[in-house]
C-alpha cells in the first residue's frame, strides 16, 4: 500500500504517521493534541497578507494542507480544497480546533497585534516540521509585504523542487525487528510524582513566558558542564519538588524530553519523527542541587541515546503498523483499546515536559523584521504544567503552558535564573487573575 498521492488535478491523500495515528482516536470534547508555534514582528500584522501568504504555503506543504478522514482500518489526511482563513487571535491559549469551523484545517492561524501564532494538531507533524512551516509562512508574508531576501537554502520555498522525501513515515521506513516484551519494557514505567492543585474552570491554559540572553544562558549551562535542556529540566524539577514534593511521596518527579530522531536518522521527513526521553529524580535520594539533578538527568539521557535504544523506541512505535493482527483490525476496535488504555492509566507518566526546539535558522537580513519566535505545549489533568523553549538570535523564549491556577513553579524557576545573574523579562497572559470571574 502506498504512503501517500500527490495529484494536483483530483487531490492528494496522505497516511498518518505511525506515532500520529493515535491521536485521532483519542479526541474527545475536551482533549485534543495541540502545540503552538509564534512569532513575533517588528510591525502590526495584516490579515490580508497573512491569508494570502498561507495560501501559498500550503502549496509548498502539501501534506499540511489537508483534512481528517477515516477509513475502516486507519485514518488518513486528503487534500483540502477549501480556503483556509485567518483569524484575530481571541487569547483563549490552545483551545481545541473546531475542525468544521476551521474549515477542516488541523492547523489554526490566527494573529495579535505584532504577533502570528500557529496552532497544530500534533497529528499532522512534530514541532520541528513545524517550524518549518511557520518559517516559510514568515517568509511569504513578508514577500506579499514587500520584503525579500535570499533564502540560502535555509526556508522551505516554492522555487525549489518537492522532495518527495519529505512525505515518508520516518518510524517506517528505519524500523527493524524487535521482541515485543523488550519493546514493552523500554517504553513503560512507574507511576510519575503529579502536580496536583486548582484547575482553570474554563477552555483555555495560562502562561507565564519569559525572555533570556542566549549567550548568558548558554554560558551558565556550560558552568554546570550539561545541556541547556538538562540545565532548564533540573530548575523545573527542583523547583517542583520545592513547591509540591512531600517526603511521604514514594513517586520519583519523571521529566519527559522529547527527541528529535532527524538527529540520528536521516530522514528529510515533515511528518512527525520524535521519541522521548524518560529521566527519573527521587528527591528524597538526592540533594537538591543543580549539579546533582543535572548529573541524574545527563546519565539517563545517554543511556536512552544510544542506537540500540532508538532502534527500540523506533520500532515499536511501528508496531500498529508492522504486525498483521494489528494492521488490519478495524479502526472502531483500536479507537475503544486507545482510550480504554488511557483511562484505565490512573497515575500520571511524567511530572513534566519539557520540550526544546533549539535555535531557528533564518537568512541574513530577517532579523530587522523578526524580533523573537515562541513554543507553547499543551497540558491536561495529568500533566497540568509544561514547558517548551525556542530560540532566535540572541533571545530564548521560555513558556511555562498550565492548566493549574498557581504559578509558584514558574516563581521558583524564573527566581531561581535571576538569582545566578540572568536578565529575565518575564510576560504572562494573567489567566489567573481572571480565574474567579469565570
Amino acid at each position: 500500500m502506498k504512503d501517500f498521492e500527490i495529484n494536483e488535478k483530483y487531490g492528494s491523500w496522505f497516511r498518518l504517521d505511525n506515532s500520529a495515528a493515535v491521536y485521532p482516536m483519542l479526541i474527545t470534547l475536551k482533549t485534543q493534541s495541540l502545540f503552538r508555534l509564534g512569532v513575533e514582528l517588528k510591525e502590526y500584522v495584516d490579515r490580508d497578507d497573512l491569508e494570502k501568504a498561507l495560501k501559498i504555503t500550503f502549496k509548498r506543504y502539501p501534506s499540511f494542507e489537508v483534512e481528517l478522514s477515516q477509513g475502516f482500518f486507519r485514518h488518513y489526511f486528503v487534500t483540502n480544497k477549501r480556503p483556509p482563513i485567518v483569524r484575530a487571535d481571541d487569547g483563549s491559549l490552545l483551545k481545541k480546533i473546531d475542525f468544521r469551523y476551521n474549515k477542516g484545517y488541523l492547523l489554526r492561524v490566527t494573529y495579535y497585534k505584532r504577533k502570528i501564532f500557529v496552532d497544530f494538531f500534533h497529528g499532522l507533524c512534530d514541532g520541528i516540521s513545524a517550524m518549518e512551516f511557520l518559517k516559510t509562512l514568515v517568509y511569504y508574508y513578508l514577500l506579499e509585504r514587500g520584503v525579500e531576501y535570499p533564502h540560502d537554502n535555509m526556508i522551505k520555498t516554492l522555487s525549489q523542487p518537492l522532495d518527495l522525501e519529505e512525505f515518508k513515515d520516518g518510524f517506517k521506513e528505519y524500523y527493524t525487528k524487535f521482541k515485543i516484551s523488550k519493546g514493552i519494557k523500554s517504553m513503560k514505567g512507574e507511576g510519575a510524582f503529579p502536580i496536583k492543585d486548582k484547575l482553570f474552570k474554563k477552555e483555555g491554559f495560562g502562561l507565564v513566558q519569559a525572555q533570556i540572553n542566549t549567550d548568558e544562558l548558554l554560558a551558565l549551562s556550560k558552568k554546570y558542564n550539561c545541556s541547556l535542556t538538562v540545565l532548564l529540566a533540573s530548575i523545573a524539577m527542583i523547583s517542583i519538588s520545592k513547591t509540591y514534593y512531600k517526603n511521604d511521596s514514594n513517586k520519583d518527579l519523571v521529566v519527559f524530553i522529547p527527541i528529535n530522531l532527524r538527529r540520528f536518522y536521516p530522514s528529510k521527513t515533515v511528518y512527525n519523527f520524535t521519541t522521548f526521553a524518560k529521566c527519573r529524580i527521587n528527591p528524597r535520594a538526592v540533594e537538591q542541587t543543580i549539579e546533582a539533578y543535572a548529573e541524574v538527568i545527563k546519565e539517563q539521557l545517554s543511556r536512552q541515546l544510544t542506537k540500540e535504544q532508538l532502534d527500540l523506541k523506533l520500532s515499536f512505535t511501528s508496531l500498529m503498523d508492522k504486525r498483521p493482527y494489528l494492521k488490519y483490525m478495524p479502526l472502531f476496535i483500536k479507537s475503544f483499546f486507545a482510550k480504554l488504555a488511557k483511562r484505565l492509566t490512573g497515575s500520571a507518566q511524567q511530572t513534566m515536559i519539557i520540550s526544546n526546539l533549539g535555535k531557528v535558522n533564518m537568512p541574513k537580513g530577517y532579523e530587522e523584521h523578526i524580533e523573537n519566535f515562541s513554543f507553547n505545549l499543551n497540558c491536561g489533568n495529568k500533566t497540568p504544567n509544561n514547558m517548551a523553549i525556542v530560540s532566535y538570535k540572541d533571545k530564548t523564549m521560555i513558556s511555562f503552558t498550565r492548566q493549574i491556577v498557581s504559578t509558584e513553579i514558574e516563581r521558583k524557576f524564573f527566581t531561581a535564573l535571576s538569582g545566578m545573574g540572568l536578565n529575565v523579562k518575564i510576560a504572562s497572559n494573567l489567566r489567573e487573575v481572571a480565574q474567579d470571574e469565570m
